[in-house]
C-alpha cells in the first residue's frame, strides 16, 4: 500500500517538474550573445544608448540581448567614435572586434579674404620703394612777363612717401629783351594720403640757374635796342650776357592717381631767386611715372 502511494507521489512530482524544466531549458534560446572586444580597453561602450562598463584590461564584454537590430557606440577621448547597427540572432554569439582610430588632424581654416579697399582708395604694390620720373610744364612771371618753362624731375622714392632726386627747367619762350631762363637742382617731395585717389604733396627744388641772351654778339649800351653783328649800333645794345643766380622753388601739389604707377599733379608755388625780376609765383602740371 505504501509502495503504491510512493509511486503515485513520484509520478505527480515528475509531471509537475517536467514543464518547469522545459521552460528553464528553453529560456537561453530566446536571447543572443554580443561579444565586444575593443581597443583601447577603457573605451566607453553604449548599447542602445545604455552604457556598459568594460574591463580596463584586454578582454571581451559579453552581453545577452534579445534578437533584433541593436545600435553599438564605442567612444574614447582623442579617438574617432565607432557606431554600428548589429543584428542579434537567438541562440547565436555575434563577435565585434574594434580598434578605435586616432582623431583626424583638424585642417586649419583659411584666413578670411582681405577687406575691400574703401571708396576712393588706390591699391599699392607690396614694395613701395622705386624710381619715378615726371615730365613737368610750368608757367610763371619772369621780368614782368608771363613765360612758360618745360623740364622734369626724377629720383628714388622711399616707403612710397619720400622722393629724393633732381630736376631742371628751361624757358620755352624768350622775353621781350631776348633773354632766357634755365635752372635746376636737387628735388625733395613728401607725399600725403598715398592710399587715396586724390592726395597732396609738398614739393621743392633748391639749386642754381642762369639768365642768358639769345645771341652772343649783344652787349648792354646806354639806350636800348639790339646791335646786329655787322649793322650800325642802336642807342642801346647788349652782347655776351649771362647772369648766374640761386633759386629755391617750394610748391604745393594736388595729386590724382590713376594707378599705382601713373599720377597727374597740379601745383602752385613761388620761385625765389637772387637775381632781379626773376622771382615770382608759378604753377605747374606734371605726370609721374613709377613709384
Amino acid at each position: 500500500m505504501l509502495s503504491a502511494r510512493l509511486s503515485v507521489y513520484l509520478i505527480a512530482s515528475a509531471l509537475f517538474l517536467a514543464p518547469t524544466a522545459t521552460v528553464a531549458a528553453g529560456q537561453p534560446s530566446d536571447f543572443g550573445t554580443l561579444s565586444i572586444q575593443v581597443r583601447p580597453p577603457d573605451a566607453e561602450i553604449f548599447v542602445d544608448g545604455e552604457r556598459w562598463n568594460g574591463s580596463e584590461i584586454a578582454g571581451a564584454l559579453v552581453i545577452q540581448l534579445p534578437p533584433g537590430v541593436h545600435r553599438v557606440d564605442l567612444r574614447s577621448p582623442g579617438r574617432r567614435t565607432y557606431s554600428a547597427e548589429i543584428t542579434i540572432r537567438a541562440g547565436e554569439t555575434t563577435p565585434l572586434n574594434v580598434a578605435l582610430q586616432g582623431a583626424p588632424m583638424r585642417t586649419p581654416e583659411p584666413p578670411p579674404p582681405p577687406a575691400p579697399p574703401p571708396p576712393g582708395a588706390i591699391m599699392r604694390s607690396s614694395s613701395e620703394d622705386g624710381f619715378v620720373f615726371a615730365p613737368d610744364f610750368r608757367f610763371s612771371e619772369i621780368g614782368h612777363e608771363t613765360s612758360t618753362l618745360v623740364g622734369g624731375y626724377g629720383g628714388w622714392v622711399f616707403a612710397g612717401k619720400l622722393l629724393l632726386g633732381a630736376g631742371g627747367y628751361w624757358q620755352a619762350d624768350d622775353t621781350n629783351s631776348g633773354l632766357h631762363l634755365a635752372y635746376g637742382g636737387p628735388v625733395v617731395e613728401w607725399r600725403m594720403f598715398t592710399d587715396r585717389t586724390v592726395g597732396f604733396n609738398l614739393h621743392g627744388l633748391v639749386g642754381g640757374g642762369q639768365l642768358y641772351a639769345d645771341y652772343g654778339d649783344y652787349r648792354y649800351g646806354p639806350y636800348g635796342g639790339r646791335r646786329p653783328r655787322n649793322g650800325p649800333p642802336p642807342p642801346f645794345y647788349y652782347s655776351g650776357y649771362g647772369d648766374i643766380f640761386f633759386v629755391a622753388e617750394p610748391e604745393a601739389q594736388i595729386v590724382v592717381r590713376f594707378s599705382p604707377s601713373i599720377r597727374i599733379q597740379g601745383g602752385v608755388g613761388y620761385r625765389a631767386t637772387s637775381a632781379n625780376d626773376l622771382s615770382g609765383a608759378s604753377g605747374s602740371v606734371s605726370v609721374q611715372f613709377g613709384r
